[in-house]
């Protein structure tokens, strides 16, 4: 098993976790409810890693095409979403130089990319240029100020993780490197960390919607959407 196979395997399973299904429970609502997908949208998954939010957005319609620069994930997403055939295609290609034509898509996501990006504001101006006009773009990325973001910032100081060389980012800084592109609507949520008592992680309801509607700019995932004119 290579490293980008043995990446995956984990990055899935954890998923399948208590907090792992507390986790996606509550990042789907966020990305869904901004993103408003319609039946037969052509949707660009920029960063698509495993093949998990293509496949989400495949279930709900749209015909997809999943985007990464690393082959070896898209060989992982492309089997794990063989079913939906040709609805679903995948490109390897960097987010920085997308091989598209302008106003190529119904929208375009990014769904915790951008932390990995090397070039980010290059990387989410190409996903604007590739977005139709009257279009949306759904950017999905790892808060900067939350407890997840100090305990995975701290265990880097002691061993290598593939949060090593990754950036975590603000609502202000998205917005920054958006300009003169503006952020339409967002939110932010997760906010039960790692450390948390497993009762807690089984009732996150009430703390994850005051989080939500009070503190998002603290949240572990933000999540913006972007409206082109």
């Amino acid at each position: 098993m290579n490293y980008f196979q043995e990446l995956a395997a984990k990055y899935d399973a954890w998923f399948q976790t208590p907090h792992g299904q507390y986790v996606y429970r509550y990042e789907r609502e966020m990305i869904f409810d901004l993103a408003e997908v319609q039946q037969d949208m052509y949707v660009a998954d920029v960063g698509c890693g495993t093949g998990i939010y293509t496949n989400e957005f495949c279930a709900a319609g749209a015909r997809v095409v999943g985007i990464d620069i690393s082959p070896e994930m898209l060989a992982i997403a492309a089997e794990k979403n063989k079913t939906w055939g040709n609805r679903v295609s995948f490109v390897t290609a960097d987010a920085a130089a997308l091989p598209f034509p302008d106003n190529a898509f119904d929208m375009v996501v990014s769904i915790t990319a951008m932390e990995f990006f090397e070039e980010p504001r290059r990387c989410l101006h190409e996903m604007h240029r590739i977005l139709r006009p009257g279009g949306r773009m759904i950017v999905a990325t790892l808060g900067n100020w939350s407890l997840w973001s100090m305990q995975r910032r701290l265990k880097t100081l002691f061993t290598r993780t593939i949060f090593s060389h990754t950036r975590f980012y603000s609502i202000r800084d998205i917005a920054r490197l958006l300009n003169p592109i503006t952020i339409s609507e967002w939110r932010g949520g997760i906010f039960i960390p790692p450390f948390a008592p497993a009762a807690l992680i089984r009732h996150p309801d009430k703390l994850e919607r005051w989080g939500q509607k009070w503190i998002p700019a603290l949240g572990t995932f933000l999540v913006v959407r972007v409206d082109k004119k």
